[in-house]
This record gives structure tokens, sequence and C-alpha cells, in this order.
């Protein structure tokens, strides 16, 4: 029996041991198979994954940079309708009206809400505005004008041939006082049609095309004021013109004025929304007002302010040319400097090269005369005087010596501008001289209300643009002495008087140039003024403003001659799309 036991154990013992020996077999071919086998299958996928997301990447890298550079190929960025534009200005604009460019700011807005049969182009050349062509017969005294067709005010009425003459009776009226009026003495008008009107001049006049850059006014809103009331009428708030932008409305006591893009503008829309004009007190408060994000542009009107906007990063210092002078306008009617000698000293005594150098910081160029070299008439024979103190002195002893002793001059000048440090200037000049004066700088609208037009000055200190064909009379000739007229110094010479008139209406351009060379002699001799210099116009404007195009102004205002295509915002387009 016991026996028989352990024989059963044995075999049992020996049937474990096969079994033992089967599954370890079996685990070690499984785990060959299933685990070993199997890590070295990820492994070996590992790494193949690996390779085909690298793969991936560069081949996705490689799309991209071609993408980019196929993209600057086929891609170009465009300006976009939106946004707006603000820019700083000083100065009341109490009206807009283009028959009363009161001063620049109010120059510059009326740029921007009227359009006149011409403008002057970015190479000062008379190109068409609301007029499409025009023709000049041969004896240059008349001009027929065709007006562009379906041509709109901001109120959607139709512009036509009648607005135009409309607008000339006014600026003739002399109840009107425009300042514009001499422009257009003695010139007829004739409605052909719609479309078509022609101008008749009393003779020929060679600068008259610059005369049809004035502003157009709407005859349905105005045919029933009286002349003598358009200066102050309430249209002049809330004007109605034809150009790229309509004034909101002018409310006193607001410091800021609001123009929206027009939808009627013959050249179309305008990509920005708004253009917004900000009132400060003075320029000296325009990088501030930058710094704030309240404007994004501004004249750069004195080397102080230059300065102070080259430190700022996103901006941009526009320099562009311009055709006008500053100068020490002598009124002739004031027994103070009546005296030619007198001018004359005064004249030697200015250091017009120290005034260049330590007020503008050398952003000027010294000029002599009135008429600029290039333009008909320069003549640099004409008498000149350079600065010389003994010169000076020499020619006072010409001047009544009790008169000279109880003289004190009034310089009246801008306040806030550049021109108060060179009136001090001028001011210690001419007291190393022996002549005593006082600067009296004020606020604009008081310059141009209480000084400037009553010509309640010994002597102005002051600029004027003289656009791209000077006309001369309109700046020395006797009848443009009083208000409205330009002659700042009241300048009366009788021959000059012939010499400008037979001048301004010369066929012959040698002949014209002849009369101006004359009257530039006689001038000079008289000295009714103190050239002084032309400077550089700086216009400054936030790098996020694109379209800007001007170069070279006939005046400050037309730095607004392409301003529908000025604009903020942008976007993507192929350049197939905009050919």
């Amino acid at each position: 029996m016991a026996s028989y036991f352990r024989f059963q154990v044995n075999r049992n013992t020996r049937r474990l041991r096969r079994n033992f020996r089967s599954w370890e077999q079996w685990f070690l071919r499984y785990s060959q198979r299933h685990i070993y086998g199997g890590w070295q299958k990820f492994a070996e996928s590992r790494w193949l994954f690996s390779a085909w997301t690298l793969i991936i990447i560069v081949s996705v890298w490689g799309l991209y940079i071609q993408n980019n550079s196929l993209s600057s190929y086929y891609l170009i960025q465009t300006a976009e309708y939106g946004g707006s534009y603000s820019e700083g200005i000083v100065g009341n604009v109490k009206g807009v009206n283009p028959l009363f460019p009161d001063n620049s700011a109010t120059s510059d807005v009326t740029s921007l809400v009227f359009s006149g049969l011409t403008r002057v182009n970015n190479n000062r050349q008379i190109e068409g505005d609301l007029a499409s062509s025009w023709e000049v017969s041969p004896d240059k005294k008349l001009y027929t004008f065709h007006l562009r067709p379906n041509t709109k005010w901001q109120d959607g009425k139709e512009l036509t041939s009648e607005d135009i003459a409309f607008t000339i009776n006014r600026v003739q009226n002399p109840d009107t006082r425009s300042p514009l009026a001499g422009n257009w003495n003695g010139v007829k008008y004739e409605i052909i049609d719609k479309q078509t009107i022609t101008f008749t001049l009393p003779s020929s006049y060679g600068a008259f095309l610059s005369n049809t850059t004035m502003g157009i006014l709407p005859k349905h809103l105005l045919e029933k004021v009286r002349p003598g009331l358009l200066k102050t009428y309430e249209f002049n708030q809330k004007p109605i013109g034809s150009g790229p932008f309509k004034l909101q409305k002018i409310v006193d006591g607001q410091d800021e004025l609001t123009l929206d893009a027009s939808q009627n503008y013959y050249l179309g829309r305008p990509f920005l929304d708004q253009l917004r004009f900000v009132k400060y007190q003075t320029n000296n408060e325009f990088v501030a007002g930058y710094v704030k994000k309240q404007i994004n542009g501004f004249v750069v009107s004195k080397p102080e302010l230059e300065k102070q906007t080259k430190q700022i990063d996103d901006i941009t210092i526009h320099h562009l040319n311009l055709p006008a002078y500053s100068a020490l306008f002598f009124n002739t009617k004031s027994a103070a400097v009546a005296d030619v000698h007198l001018r004359q000293a005064l004249a030697y005594a200015t250091d017009k090269n120290a005034i260049i150098q330590n007020q503008l910081d050398g952003q000027a160029v010294k000029i002599s005369y009135p008429i600029f070299a290039g333009y008909s008439g320069f003549d640099n024979t004409a008498p000149r005087y350079e600065y010389d103190q003994q010169k000076a002195k020499d020619t006072l002893a010409s001047v009544n010596a009790e008169q000279l002793k109880s003289t004190r001059l009034r310089i009246v000048t801008l306040q806030g501008s550049v021109y108060e440090p060179v009136a001090d200037a001028v001011k210690k000049m001419w007291a190393d001289t022996g002549v005593q004066s006082d600067v009296i700088a004020v606020p604009l609208d008081q310059l141009q209300q209480n000084y400037i037009r009553p010509r309640n000055y010994d002597v102005l200190l002051y600029g004027l643009d003289v656009g791209i064909d000077p006309d001369m009379y309109a700046y020395w000739h006797t009848s443009q002495a009083a208000d409205p007229g330009l002659n700042l110094s009241q300048y009366s010479n009788a021959e000059a008087d012939k010499y400008l008139e037979t001048g301004r209406v010369a066929k012959d351009p040698a002949y014209k140039n002849a009369r101006y060379s004359a009257f530039l002699q006689l001038w000079a001799k008289d000295e009714p003024a103190i050239i002084l210099y032309s400077s550089v116009f700086n216009y400054a404007q936030s790098n996020a403003i694109g379209g800007l195009s001007a170069n070279k102004l006939a005046e400050p205002s037309n730095r607004f001659l392409d301003v529908q295509k000025w604009y903020t915002q942008k976007r993507e387009t192929t350049k197939a799309s905009i050919r």
C-alpha cells in the first residue's frame, strides 16, 4: 500500500515537472513574441513616428516660408475705409466760407469743405477740380470752363454753372467785403449751359487761373442772403460744400471741430470716416496733445517744437516746400516810419543771418525781395540792405534827430509763434543802432481784428503765402492798402502802380518780367518792408497715418490735396484685384 502511494506521488511529480517545463517554454515563447518583441516593434515604430513627424514639421514650415515669400509677390496691403485723423490747430475758426480766409486754421477747414474750379497739384501746376477742362482764347482774355458731370453738393443737390456765377457775383459785390475781390475786378461771366461758363477779362492776365482755385458757394442755400451778411451768416457755422469732408457744426466754446467723410465727393468717398481739428492756445501744447493721443498730427512752426517732436519715436516730420516769406512790414502811413531813410537804416541794422541761426535753428533761407528767385520780375540788381551797423548809423544821420529821439516803434506780431523771439531779436538790433521799440505779441484773433485789419501798427512781423504765380498787384498796389486788401505796408507809389498794372496783364512773358523788374527797383529804394527769410513748412504726422503725398505746396492748406487717400486702416488684397 505504501509503495503504491509513493508510485502515485512520483508519477504526479513527473507530470508537474513536464507541465512546468511546458508552461515555462510557453511563457518564454509568449514573452519573446508579445512582450520583448512588442517592445522592439514599439521602439522601431517610435523612431519611425519621430522621423515622419519631423518630415511633416519641416514640410509645413517650408510651405509656410514659401507662402510668405509668394504672398509678397501676389499680396499687398491697401487702404481700408474707417478710422479718423485728428490735427492740432491754433486760432479760432468762427466761420467757414471760401470768400473770407480769415486765418490759417480757417483756410485749412475751408479747403476740406469746399472745392474750386481748379486746384494746385503737387508739382505746383493748375489742374481741374470741379472743372474737367477749359480753353483759353488766343488773346488770353476769354476762359471757357467745363464742369465735371454729375457733381453734387454735400446735401445731394446738383452743382452747376449757376453756382459758379453766383459765387463770382458775390465776391465782386463791394458789400461782401471779401479780400479776394481784387482778383475778380472787371471780370465778366456768362452761363452757356448747366456745365459750361465763360469768363471775359478786361485785359489778358497770366495769373488768372490761380484765382479759379477759390472755393465755390451753393446758390440754392445763399441766394437770398444779402452780400453784406455773408460773413456772419449762420451757413458759415454749418456749411455745405463740394469737398471731401462735411463740417458737422461750429459751436462757440468748443475746442474741437469734427468733419465727416462726404458721400458725394467727385473723387470718391475718403478712406477716413472723420477728420478732427483740436484747438490749443499755443503750438507749444501740440507735443503733449500728441503724447496723450488727442491728435495725430500738427504743424511744426518753430525750432523748439521741432526738437521736442524729434524725441517721439512713432512720428515723422515732413519737410515741405512753400512759396512764402516772413517780413517786417512798415506801416508807411504811420508817422513813426514814414521817413524812407529810417526804414533803410533799420534794414541795415537787421542781421538776418543771426536771426536764421539763433531764432530759427538754421531752418530758413535769407531773402531780400518780395519776388522769389526764378519768378517773373526777380532782379538781383535791385538795392539790398545787407547787415551793416555803421551804414545803419550813417543813414540815421539823415533822420530828424528830435523826431528820432521821441520815436518808439510798436512791433506787432503773433503770440506764441516763432515771430515772438524774432521780434525780440530785432528790437535789440535796432536798439543797438539807436532806435527804440516795443514788441506787442497778441493771439491770432486779436492780431487780425485789432491790428491787421485797421492797420494799427508801426511795424508788423508776419508772413505771406504768395502762391505759384504771385500777383504783386495784390500785395503792393495802392488800391490794396486798406482792409480787406493785402498791402500790409500801405505802400503807395504811382509809378510802381503803373508797373504792377501793366505787368499783371502782360501777354508776353518777357514784357511781364521787365515790368515787374522795374517795380522791384522802385520797391527796394522805398523799402516798405524788410523781407527776412523763407522758411521750410514742417508737418508732423503719426506713422500710423498713410496716404500723405504733398511735397511742393502752393499754400499750407495744400497739404490736404489728396486727403481722400489718407488712411489708418489697412487690409491685404491681391495685386491683381487692384489693377
